[in-house]
């Protein structure tokens, strides 16, 4: 008996989502399963036609290639001119020093949907001069990209993909850290304050390209065979100018570079219900790094290998068009040559269910051994009401910062709204990543991640919750753990047609033990608070212009000497689209 279309397209997020537990660092998107990625409007909601039309002319000023825009190729430069008036430019607890801060943004958002390429692309540098603190001017790099080209129709394919933005050295930014963000929302920590500034930021960057071979054989199923480069880097803002590139070293550097091969074959209808994926998969990463195990930089250095091993066999069998039995068994291989380390070799296997309760709603819940672990993995996202649509996903995984950075943005996909979001919920991305501070080293991470989103008279409402504990995974961080949780809430409501108001409110709270504690000031535990809340307003002067004017608060507690503060900032913008 054939699968029905609903079936089917439970036993696709069946394997999509098992795909994503395996693979570490090849990206999840690919020709196959493109069309099923999540779009962001957000989290798949759509407003009604009347708030829509009004909504849609705002959102193509901030992103060109918004939904809207049928051109084949997008390509937009733009210009944003902000003037801001801060009560801590030092972003200190003392000495408070007002100053007068102009950043300058040019950007370029570059969008194509072809026969041949898919690609969304949107860079940002952000060039900040102060009238009082000169020592802060800098520039630092903003950039969310994903594209997809087609070298043979239907055989071989290149995925190309690179995220940059600055986030704290220490963590706990209430939602702050640009990482993911939207890079034509002015969202550097020149453009956006918020306790990030050229003293305690630090850029990342991370590009990937992945060339692949994809091929269906009628009904029978579908082989995969590819190789990917992904290279990283966090490193502190010391310079005038924060290179957009992840080579070299400085202050405060770390660097990774992975490789990876893989090789799969998933049957296909011939089956029926039944579905089967077997996959290879395997990475070589080199690591090096001067950041410290606890709090603050070192001026040592610690430099070392690590490589992955996972042979897996997934199984699939759609009882019924609501629920998918799942299965896997397969072997994994992780070592690390970093004295102390974890060495992880055995048997991987797994066990859940999918539940399908509509055509836009799907929860995939299993528990097995993997990594080195048993735990629990989670992902789904629920349509509650025809604008209301709430996603998570829980996991478990082990390896460096920049290796959960590159596993993140390989299964990222950009959103309605230029941001970055998961490949398989439409949920948040990088929260976490933003909200911990930057550290080198292996550890394990459990990460839960919540997005609810609705759409409302005008506009919309999104609330956001991270939960993300970092452990010290043997070697030089063994008791060296870190907890962070942050909830956020948005809402943007459209008052006039050309004009519209949007307010943000965020908290974080980290915890931290062992040798990050002794560095935060007392082996009895640091803890960090933060809160954050902005309100703004966007007009549109005209098709190409819009002039936006904002009030944020950030406030922060520390044990960290010099680490807690609270700042007031106004701002005002324009940007030009040419």
């Amino acid at each position: 008996m054939r699968n029905t279309p609903r079936t089917a397209a439970g036993l696709l997020t069946v394997l999509l989502i098992a795909q994503t537990g395996n693979a570490w660092a090849f990206p999840f998107i690919d020709a196959g399963n493109r069309d099923n990625a999540p779009t962001g409007a957000p989290l798949g909601t759509e407003l009604p036609e009347t708030d829509a039309k009004g909504l849609r002319r705002q959102q193509r000023l901030t992103i060109p290639g918004a939904p809207g825009n049928p051109s084949a190729w997008t390509i937009v430069p733009r210009l944003t001119i902000q003037e801001q008036i801060t009560d801590n430019a030092l972003e200190v607890t003392a000495p408070r020093r007002p100053d007068l801060r102009t950043t300058i943004e040019p950007g370029i958002s570059i969008t194509a949907n072809t026969a041949r390429i898919d690609l969304k692309f949107d860079y940002a540098p952000s060039l900040a001069f102060h009238a009082v603190n000169g020592p802060l001017n800098g520039i630092t790099q903003q950039l969310n990209a994903t594209g997809q080209v087609t070298v043979v129709p239907d055989l071989m394919f290149v995925d190309v993909r690179g995220v940059a933005g600055v986030q704290s050295r220490l963590g706990a930014m209430a939602g702050g850290g640009t990482l993911g963000s939207a890079a034509s929302t002015g969202a550097n920590f020149a453009g956006g304050g918020q306790g990030l500034n050229r003293q305690n930021a630090v850029q990342t960057t991370s590009f990937g390209v992945s060339p692949y071979l994809l091929k269906k054989f009628s009904d029978y199923g579908t082989a995969k065979f590819g190789v990917s480069a992904d290279v990283s880097r966090s490193s502190q803002v010391t310079g005038f100018a924060a290179s957009p590139f992840p080579t070299g070293s400085g202050a405060g550097a770390q660097n990774l570079l992975t490789t990876e091969q893989i090789a799969s074959f998933t049957t296909g209808e011939a089956l029926g219900r039944l579905q089967n994926t077997l996959s290879f998969n395997m990475s070589q990463s080199q690591s090096k790094g001067t950041f410290a195990t606890g709090a603050t930089t070192a001026a040592t250095s610690a430099a070392f290998t690590s490589r992955r091993m996972t042979l897996n066999n997934q199984v699939s069998y759609a009882l019924n068009r609501t629920f998918t039995l799942l299965a896997s068994i397969g072997q994994q291989e992780i070592q690390y040559s970093q004295n102390n380390a974890p060495n992880i070799k055995g048997l991987t296997w797994n066990a859940g269910v999918t539940v399908t309760p509509g055509p836009d709603s799907s929860i995939t819940v299993t528990y097995g051994h993997l990594n080195g672990t048993n735990s629990l993995a989670v992902n789904g996202k629920v349509a509650l009401t025809g604008l209301t649509t709430l996603s998570f996903d829980y996991s478990n995984t082990i390896g460096t910062q920049l290796e959960n950075l590159q596993n993140q943005l390989n299964n990222t996909v950009i959103g309605a709204n230029g941001q970055a979001i998961n490949a398989v919920t439409g949920g948040q991305q990088f929260g976490a990543t933003n909200g911990l501070g930057v550290q080198n080293g292996v550890f394990r991470y459990d990460t839960l991640n919540i997005s609810l989103s609705t759409a409302v008279e005008r506009g919309t409402i999104q609330a956001n919750a991270t939960w993300s504990i970092q452990t010290g995974a043997g070697g030089a961080n063994s008791g060296n753990n870190s907890d962070i949780k942050t909830l956020s809430l948005s809402w943007n409501r459209q008052l006039w047609p050309d004009l519209t108001l949007s307010t943000s409110a965020s908290y974080s709270l980290i915890k931290r033990s062992g040798s990050a504690a002794a560095a935060a000031g007392g082996t009895s535990g640091g803890t960090d608070k933060s809160i954050s809340g902005s309100v703004g307003l966007q007009y549109t002067v005209s098709e190409s212009t819009t002039l936006t004017g904002r009030y944020t608060f950030f406030d922060r507690t520390s044990r960290i000497p010099g680490y807690g503060l609270y700042e007031n900032i106004l701002l005002l913008a324009l940007t030009k689209q040419f």
